[in-house]
């Protein structure tokens, strides 16, 4: 008895967070748009939202690497040899991964992966992060299906793939024009 009652304690504190961040993210999207957007419009935008909030999210410090890097700079035996040290030009990839996050783009990154909470199945919640998470920062590109798969353990097709994570934004969609 005591089991279930943690359960749905947690149940309702997920439900509850998605529920905060539902009204977060229709506020915010209201204030993009001067009239009352249809769901096909929600689509690309919440899209973006996801890419940009994962995007954020990979480009957090890491403290375990943060350390590393001021233990090799503490003890002085630890210098790298000559031929170890990265190369001087970056790549574009590279160039952004380096850029730190704005306080804003954290801001909008916690409501917004907090979204996903609201899918009913926890599959597809993985499936629409990781498809977010593998576009690199840059919408409209191609999803690497074949990463997905990877990441989520699934052994769908890529178009099995592409339709549950549409209808995943869809279904975020409908939530939130119901509450602009």
């Amino acid at each position: 008895m005591m089991e279930n009652s943690k359960m749905s304690a947690a149940g309702s504190e997920t439900l509850t967070s998605g529920r905060l961040a539902l009204r977060f993210t229709a506020k915010a999207l209201a204030r993009e748009f001067s009239a009352r957007p249809d769901k096909a419009a929600l689509l690309p935008v919440l899209e973006a939202r996801f890419v940009a909030a994962t995007w954020t999210l990979r480009r957090l410090p890491d403290r375990e690497s943060a350390f590393s890097r001021m233990r090799g700079s503490l003890w002085p035996e630890m210098l790298a040899d000559g031929g170890t040290y990265a190369t001087a030009g970056l790549t574009s990839f590279q160039a952004r991964m380096r850029a730190r996050p704005t306080a804003a783009e954290i801001d909008a990154m916690q409501p917004t992966l907090d979204l996903l909470l609201l899918l009913p199945d926890v599959e597809d919640r993985r499936i629409l992060f990781y498809a977010c998470h593998f576009q690199d920062g840059e919408t409209g590109g191609r999803i690497p299906w074949a990463k997905v798969r990877r990441a989520t353990g699934l052994n769908l097709s890529r178009w099995t793939f592409k339709r549950r994570f549409e209808a995943g934004l869809r279904w975020l969609a409908s939530l939130i024009f119901l509450q602009i």
